[in-house]
């Protein structure tokens, strides 16, 4: 098996993922990515969007990573991303990290379930991509959806960003999607949510090992000053 296997059954995958996907309600929504531009294809990416978002400046994307090896098979992963470009340019102007290509969470397929299904779908042989593509359908179909559901709404949003990240071994909320979740509600007007949510954030003793209250008290001093009615809201 070479690169002309490879080929052609990256061009099933992203055909039979497209009309699959269609049917849950996403469709393509960018170019698919190829790297690197010249010399020997090491992977191909496709981008996944719902056909209606629920939150105003939000972007959710599914993501389908198709990976070619050495020894002439594919590899298929998928991650899932809720984003928003207007969000990331606040951030830009946010002191600490921002959200990562505009990015206010993320998970891979992987680490939503618990489920003995497999985190990479390996492709070695023609009878193997049907099966690939299944596997990775019932992601979508199952933790996807659920991830996804936890953060379509506003409540929901809220609600998730005061929880412990999903790795087992952390207690504390993400840095990068409250910072996101406070940007976003000040945006869509809910500047009483942000203001809350943030002071919550700040009375708590323990913080994310890539935050600490220093760096979130700087953040909310960085939003008071460029958002007036946040900071009438934080000072009540």
């Amino acid at each position: 098996m070479g690169a002309r296997n490879q080929a052609q059954w990256t061009k099933q995958i992203i055909t039979r993922l497209t009309g699959a996907m269609g049917a849950e309600g996403f469709a393509v929504c960018a170019p698919s990515q190829r790297w690197p531009a010249t010399g020997r294809l090491l992977w191909t990416e496709i981008y996944f969007g719902p056909t209606n978002e629920s939150i105003p400046r939000m972007t959710s994307t599914v993501d389908a990573h198709i990976e070619r090896h050495r020894d002439g098979g594919l590899r298929l992963e998928g991650t899932a991303r809720i984003g928003s470009p207007a969000v990331d340019k606040v951030m830009r102007d946010m002191p600490g990290d921002g959200p990562s290509y505009g990015d206010i969470d993320r998970g891979r397929f992987d680490l939503l379930d618990v489920s003995a299904k497999p985190p990479v779908m390996s492709i070695d042989f023609d009878a193997e991509l049907e099966v690939s593509v299944a596997q990775y359908m019932e992601y979508v179909r199952g933790p996807v959806r659920e991830w996804f559901a936890k953060r379509s709404t506003f409540p929901a949003l809220l609600e998730t960003a005061r929880e412990p990240t999903i790795a087992p071994w952390e207690t504390n909320p993400d840095p990068t999607l409250l910072r996101g979740t406070v940007v976003l509600c000040v945006l869509d007007g809910r500047v009483q949510d942000a203001a809350s949510l943030m002071r919550w954030y700040l009375s708590r003793e323990q913080f994310h090992r890539w935050d600490s209250h220093e760096d979130a008290s700087a953040f909310d001093a960085a939003m008071r000053e460029r958002f007036p009615a946040y900071a009438s809201h934080r000072s009540n």
